[in-house]
């Protein structure tokens, strides 16, 4: 709003982690989502361009929060 960030917790309550506070469980490599993601991205020539992964943010909504330990 007026080019200021605004939290309107009525329209959605989150949280999020970041990067340095969180591993994920699922490797987008070995589960080939940067196959999936790179045919619906890229067309031609430039299919073949390699994309890449960055840990950046995890948003957590929701009332409960699920953490697991091995």
């Amino acid at each position: 709003m007026n080019k200021e960030d605004v939290l309107d917790e009525t329209y959605r309550k989150a949280g999020k982690l970041d990067s340095e506070c969180f591993a994920p469980l699922l490797d987008p490599v070995s589960a080939d989502l940067l196959e999936i993601i790179r045919g619906y991205l890229l067309e031609g020539t430039q299919s073949k361009n390699n994309i890449r992964t960055e840990l950046y943010k995890l948003n957590v909504y929701g009332l409960h929060s699920t953490f697991i330990f091995p």
